[in-house]
């Protein structure tokens, strides 16, 4: 009798610990993948006439419940290759939906493509997890891992996918816009929403790290940084965050473009080198694919002379060293000439951007002495102002302010990055677009006048002798016209330069031109300007 009623008791113990096991075991089994190697293709699946799966998963099954993205990164990998048979080929990979009773929206995933990080991303509603090119015999193998979004209003459900490839081309920009041509030193990034903060994006164009996007109003933006992390961030993976501390200047890719007036609207189309262009886009003889504006105004370090001192000594002069980021003190106290010549000096040997030249000796026709590189660093040109403006959102708004990247939106100002109110500054009305165009400071923009003397000693703009023809417009052009642009009170008869921007009440927006009345001594309080990049085949010669 005690043998029985201890072999009872023995065998209570044991279906108790092998329950609570098996609780155990469902309860960390909500997140894992049905994948054993009966549920996976014995074999290659050829899944279009080139491009073949290896070792897919048939199917993808989770019961699955909010999770953690730092727990879900964890969760039972998805393995799979894909590989081009006889040619190069375009593909379009997709999760497809088998019944699943979560939407894609509540859907978290990281992916790992030969063994880097992508990113952590939440499920398109398409499904597309990644899209590309694939050589002749090249193989791609991926990891995936899948989550249910911790934020996700589902508590519990079931996804249920299959993989899928195509073997077509996926555009993300139909708009035909001219892909962005970067210099040495330059970095192209994309803004994370999810980080509100600007990470690294891939040169292509990608799907996971969606660079530009002119269709739907996304300008594609590079950033230099300072010489200390300069090669870490070159050398870092997609997806890299951008420290601001680190960054010295932003820019914003303007493509090439012609526009017709259609009642009274510009409409606007994309072109290459080879079809005639808004005059913007020629340079010095050559003809440009697009070119990079700086995405803020001119700024100073807060520990610069001209900032401690305020002094108008330590401010006019063109030894600056300008920094185009976001929060920095407005460069001010300058002629237009001096900030000519700041600016021009971005491209002089070791600058701190990083950009690659020979470049010794600046001359005051704007020249630089040994120059061979491709590229061409310089103050705004007004054709270039207006080319900016032509792409622009009609929406933006605008407020005074004595730094860099701040908006005005009922009443109140906010920074550059802040969600609905900051980007309202922008061109685009989102973060990717050129700032304060509209409000900020005013920016003087290289525009000869009718006499023909904003070059001499009688102009308050401070240039002593001419520059080189390609470094400004002459007069107004037919836009101007267009427009009934009018400021010949300034223009004409003091002499004065021509200015964007600034803000003026509800008078002012992108297209409105002014003098400026308060020099003195050909120096003004009142006014700043921006950097232009013009990337040219050859040595530009400049």
């Amino acid at each position: 009798m005690k043998k029985k009623l201890m072999f009872l008791v023995i065998l209570v113990c044991m279906l108790t610990f092998v329950g609570i096991y098996m609780i155990f075991f469902v309860m960390h089994e909500d997140n894992k993948i049905i994948n054993d190697e009966k549920n996976y293709a014995d074999m290659a699946i050829s899944t279009t006439n080139n491009i073949i799966f290896i070792k897919m998963p048939n199917s993808i099954n989770f019961d699955m419940m909010p999770t953690l993205d730092k727990i879900g990164v964890n969760n039972e990998a998805i393995v799979f290759s894909i590989k081009a048979v006889n040619s190069e080929s375009n593909y379009v990979i997709k999760l497809l939906d088998n019944n699943s009773t979560i939407s894609n929206k509540n859907v978290r995933y990281s992916l790992e493509k030969n063994g880097l990080l992508q990113g952590i991303f939440t499920l398109s509603d398409d499904g597309i997890i990644d899209t590309g090119k694939i050589k002749s015999k090249e193989e791609i193998s991926y990891t995936l891992h899948l989550w249910l979004d911790i934020n996700s209003d589902v508590k519990m459900g079931k996804l249920s996918k299959k993989i899928q490839i195509t073997d077509e081309e996926f555009i993300l920009d139909n708009s035909k816009a001219n892909h962005p041509e970067l210099i040495n030193g330059m970095i192209p990034v994309y803004y994370d929403y999810d980080k509100m903060s600007f990470c690294k994006s891939s040169i292509e164009n990608t799907y996971q790290h969606e660079w530009y996007n002119y269709e739907k109003g996304l300008w594609a933006n590079a950033v230099t940084v300072d010489v200390d992390k300069r090669l870490d961030y070159i050398n870092s993976d997609v997806g890299t965050e951008i420290q601001m501390d680190d960054v010295n200047a932003m820019f914003v890719w303007i493509p090439r473009f012609n526009y017709e007036v259609i009642n009274d609207n510009f409409k606007i189309n994309f072109v290459t080198k080879d079809i005639p262009s808004f005059e913007a886009f020629s340079f010095n003889n050559k003809e440009l694919s697009g070119f990079w504006v700086t995405k803020f105004e001119a700024g100073i370090q807060d520990n610069s002379e001209c900032a401690t001192t305020s002094m108008t000594v330590k401010c006019n002069n063109s030894d600056n060293m300008l920094i185009f980021k976001p929060n920095m003190l407005m460069m001010n106290k300058i002629t237009m000439a001096n900030l000519f010549y700041n600016i021009r000096k971005m491209e002089l040997k070791n600058n701190i951007y990083g950009f690659i030249g020979n470049g010794i000796k600046l001359n005051n026709d704007g020249t630089i002495s040994k120059d061979n590189n491709n590229f061409d660093i310089h103050m705004l040109k007004n054709s270039e102002w207006q080319a900016i403006s032509l792409l622009a959102s009609k929406n933006i708004v605008g407020n005074r302010s004595n730094k860099t990247g701040m908006s005005y939106y009922e009443g109140k100002e906010y920074t550059y990055d802040i969600a609905n109110y900051g980007p309202m500054a922008s061109t685009t009305n989102n973060v990717s677009g050129v700032y304060d165009m509209v409000g900020g400071r005013r920016e003087y923009v290289m525009l000869n006048n009718a006499n023909g003397n904003i070059f001499s000693k009688k102009s308050n703009s401070g240039f002593t002798s001419s520059v080189k023809k390609y470094y400004y417009d002459d007069g107004l052009n037919d836009l101007d016209k267009q427009l009934s642009i009018k400021y010949e009170d300034y223009y004409l008869i003091n002499n004065e330069p021509a200015t964007r921007g600034g803000y003026r009440g509800m008078q002012n927006n992108i297209f409105t031109m002014y003098g400026i009345s308060d020099y003195i001594n050909k120096i003004s309080n009142e006014t700043n300007s921006r950097a232009v990049i013009s990337v040219i085949e050859g040595d530009n010669n400049g």
